[in-house]
């Protein structure tokens, strides 16, 4: 039965959206999810208007399920002590009648709880359950993927509105990116398959794939398969890169355009042209992070390696995408930033694994 405080023809939803990167992507499955249950009879007029970081704002600026987008200004008036409530101040000017948290933080749960919201939903960790009207208990880590702990939010906010059935109408979601449609593919004018390596986690080492296996598959990919392999990530990964092309014995170049060789944009693109970029690749490998489940969202051929985090938790959805992570330890998955045993499982995977699961893809993909 729908609750009469909820009985308007319009209903307010502000989504406030994770921290990282990742997380963001992976919430957009809740983004999709409401949209679809907007569409159905039993639905009241949905309006949806998304709280995110100005650095990840670009993937939902010309979105067309969304309403309006509010900036989360971390770092500025959204940070320090009174950032939390500033952030619900600034919620609150969009009338919300619920504001669904991705975000696990007390600091979320303080900006929902200071937004004037008839309606808190969120997981209820972190000592904020006080703070939410419906606080879910938080799962364990890997018993379902997590944009789907993220989805859960949303059918939350059905029963509440007395649109129990339609959880079940709108069906399985994955993370979409419509408005990076206007992203223009990058045209690179090169001979070479344009092939995209992303070796950085900034979580942590753990998540690393060791140099010494990344180098051969370097190797096989630019020397065997005449790629062009182009290295991208934060400044921090440009470290990395460079030992990469020492261990080539290859001067990194810094152009898209060229024959089979290295190309190395560590700390050189913003998400608008990382993304750009990722439209124009055959394929994209790289650990466990942001910009391999941007990939995979966006429908690129992605293999995500996997070492001290979980799959079941974090895989990359899309159409065409892989997981390959080691077996034979039972340590993992750890979730340890750095690996505190004897041998690191990532360094037992070879880079003949990763090319095989590269070419189920590219089979997948000529079919």
């Amino acid at each position: 039965m729908t609750d009469p405080r909820f009985s308007g023809l319009e209903f307010r939803v502000v989504l406030v959206a994770p921290n990282w990167l990742g997380d963001v992507v992976m919430f957009s499955a809740l983004i999709e999810f409401l949209h679809q249950a907007r569409k159905l009879p039993e639905k009241r007029n949905l309006v949806f208007g998304l709280a995110v970081r100005p650095a990840w704002a670009p993937l939902f600026q010309d979105d067309p399920r969304l309403d309006f987008l509010l900036p989360v200004l971390r770092p500025g008036r959204h940070a320090g002590l009174l950032g939390g409530p500033r952030l619900g101040m600034d919620i609150r000017t969009h009338s919300p009648d619920a504001v669904i948290l991705g975000p696990p933080s007390f600091r979320a749960g303080l900006a929902a709880f200071c937004s004037g919201a008839k309606l808190r939903i969120g997981y209820a960790g972190d000592g904020r359950k006080a703070l939410l009207t419906h606080g879910t208990k938080v799962p364990a880590r890997g018993e379902q993927h997590h944009s789907q702990e993220l989805v859960q939010l949303g059918k939350d906010l059905l029963r509440v509105l007395g649109c129990d059935a339609a959880e079940n109408q709108v069906g399985d979601v994955l993370p979409t990116l419509p408005g990076c449609r206007k992203f223009a593919p990058v045209c690179t004018n090169s001979p070479s398959p344009l092939w995209i390596f992303a070796p950085g986690a900034t979580y942590g080492s753990a998540k690393s794939w060791p140099l010494g296996r990344a180098v051969d598959f370097a190797a096989e990919a630019i020397d065997q398969r005449k790629v062009r392999l182009v290295v991208v990530g934060d400044a921090e990964a440009s470290e990395y890169a460079g030992e990469l092309a020492l261990a080539l014995s290859k001067t990194p170049e810094s152009d898209l355009p060229g024959k089979a060789g290295l190309v190395d944009l560590t700390g050189k693109t913003d998400l608008q042209q990382v993304a750009a970029l990722l439209k124009s690749c055959e394929v994209f490998v790289g650990n466990d992070s942001g910009l391999m489940h941007l990939a995979g969202a966006l429908g690129v051929a992605t293999v995500g390696i996997f070492g001290s985090s979980n799959p079941r938790w974090t895989s990359p959805l899309g159409p065409r995408t892989r997981v390959v992570a080691a077996d034979g330890f039972d340590c993992r998955p750890c979730y340890l930033k750095t690996c505190n045993q004897k041998e690191f499982c990532l360094d037992t995977l070879e880079a003949e694994q990763i090319m095989a699961a590269v070419d189920e893809l590219l089979i997948v993909g000529e079919q």
